[in-house]
């Protein structure tokens, strides 16, 4: 016999069983766990087992019984169909090479006991020699290296939740927090308010040098700053101004450790505005605006809108927000981009539009008469256009002060009972062109080019008639 890589090779002459022999039992018993010779009949012949191996308490029990008995489940196709293949090559004169199968026993508890068995074929006594290794370590290892690996992956999902939880809790708190390496003075990471006060985007703040950002501070000085500020009882804010927009911000901070690294927790507040947002603020204005009974409506600078709540879905008969965002507030607008134009140059040029009277069309082409308030929002990197829509379809109060175009409307009233319809039409014509007029340059707010496209005119058809109607006087032109 000899052994190579390859495995066991048996070359014993005679007729002896193989087993029998005290050199060959000593190295088999060596190499296996447990070995076995099975006769013509596939019945356990000899079987000898390691004496450390825990199957040495049951192979005894083996001998002369048909192998496939000692097998359970599936193993004793598996055994029967490898076997087979083996003897029937081996009969027929050809090369027969070892089999491997995987077979599982049952010990005197029924507990399974999986042993991986190498099968050679002995040509002098025409029997098959079974070595075994005992594989309820190995399938143990396996076990503990496939809990390690579930381990780690449970693992790996409570950080990407944990690390979801701190992104939703930077992202939406309504303080302007920044995480700072005390060594290095340089941000770990930020708020989107945060990125706002020191008016940069959130992306190009990370990995700079937080003192950098604020005027005649060091790194050092500053850093040395924050962490002597964590030590006292009842630290006072510090007072930094801001590069760039001389705005100024009040610092708190909190040290800690994380990973070995010293960071530093910083809050900065706007001394004018207090916090970006205070709390109970942030809570009313929450409130106020699901549930006002004017639309609001948030959009950017191009009329797009944004956010709006459910006054401004039930006016629009809108089905929900998702179908709002990114759509022109002009598509709600009864002279659509007219309106707009008009509300965003205004709100622009003076910071607010008061009470600007239009129609707000809905989702199925109905109009409603709305005045709109407007307030420009530039304090902030995008700047927005907020709009408060108030529902004046049923609006019957009058201005307290008399127009001229109230009298004109009264000698037009006056004349109905006296005159035919089309006598007063045509005699009225003049008036109620002057009355559009009037309206376009109110609404515009004495913007003479909105009102001109407005009324569908020429700027310079738009002046003749108001000098026509001693609206535009001499002085102006």
């Amino acid at each position: 016999m000899s052994v190579s890589n390859d495995g066991i090779n048996i070359r014993l002459q005679g007729a002896q069983p193989i087993l029998q022999d005290p050199v060959v039992s000593s190295v088999v018993t060596t190499l296996s766990d447990v070995s076995l010779t099975l006769d013509a009949d596939q019945c356990v012949s000899i079987a000898v087992a390691r004496p450390s191996s825990p199957l040495a308490s049951i192979v005894n029990d083996w001998v002369g019984r048909p192998f496939a008995e000692l097998l359970a489940g599936e193993s004793v196709q598996q055994f029967e169909q490898r076997v087979g293949e083996l003897t029937e090559r081996a009969l027929q004169g050809e090369e027969t090479p070892s089999r491997w199968a995987e077979l599982e026993h049952r010990n005197a508890v029924g507990e399974a006991v999986p042993v991986r068995y190498a099968m050679h074929w002995i040509p002098a006594r025409k029997e098959v020699l079974m070595l075994g290794q005992d594989q309820r370590m190995v399938i143990e290892m396996q076990q503990q290296l496939l809990n390690a690996q579930i381990a780690l992956e449970q693992d790996y999902e409570t950080r990407r939740e944990l690390d979801t939880r701190y992104r939703l809790l930077m992202d939406f708190t309504s303080d302007a927090v920044a995480l700072v390496a005390a060594g290095t003075g340089r941000v770990v990471d930020a708020n989107h308010n945060a990125a706002s006060l020191l008016g940069v985007q959130r992306g190009a703040l990370i990995g700079t040098s937080f003192p950098d950002r604020f005027v005649t501070r060091d790194k050092i000085g500053l850093i040395a700053e924050l962490t002597r500020h964590i030590a006292l009882e009842t630290p006072e804010p510090i007072d930094v101004e801001v590069k760039g927009s001389q705005s100024r911000l009040l610092l708190t901070s909190k040290l800690f450790r994380a990973a070995g690294e010293q960071l530093i927790f910083v809050r900065m507040v706007d001394p004018e505005f207090g916090a970006v947002s205070d709390g109970r603020l942030i809570a009313n204005l929450r409130q106020l605006f699901y549930r006002a009974p004017d639309a609001i409506v948030f959009a950017d600078r191009d009329g797009r809108i944004v956010d709006a709540n459910e006054t401004f879905l039930n006016l629009t008969d809108m089905p929900s927000i998702k179908e709002l965002r990114g759509i022109s507030m002009s598509e709600f607008l009864a002279r659509s981009t007219v309106d707009l134009k008009v509300l965003i140059e205004n709100a622009q040029r003076s910071g607010q539009v008061r009470f600007y009277s239009t129609k707000l069309k809905t989702g199925f082409d109905a109009q409603i008469a709305v005045e709109i308030s407007a307030t420009w929002l530039d304090e902030r990197i995008e700047p927005m256009l907020a709009l408060v829509i108030r529902n004046a379809s049923t609006t019957t109060a009058q201005r307290s002060e008399a127009s001229p175009t109230d009298s004109d409307m009264r000698g037009v009233m006056e004349l109905v009972g006296s005159s035919t319809l089309k006598e007063i039409v045509a005699d009225t014509t003049n008036v109620i062109e002057k009355i559009c007029i009037e309206t376009a340059i109110e609404l515009t707010r004495n913007n003479r080019v909105a009102a001109a496209e407005m009324l569908g005119l020429s700027r310079q058809s738009l002046y003749v008639k108001l000098r026509k109607y001693g609206i535009l006087s001499r002085d102006e032109e």
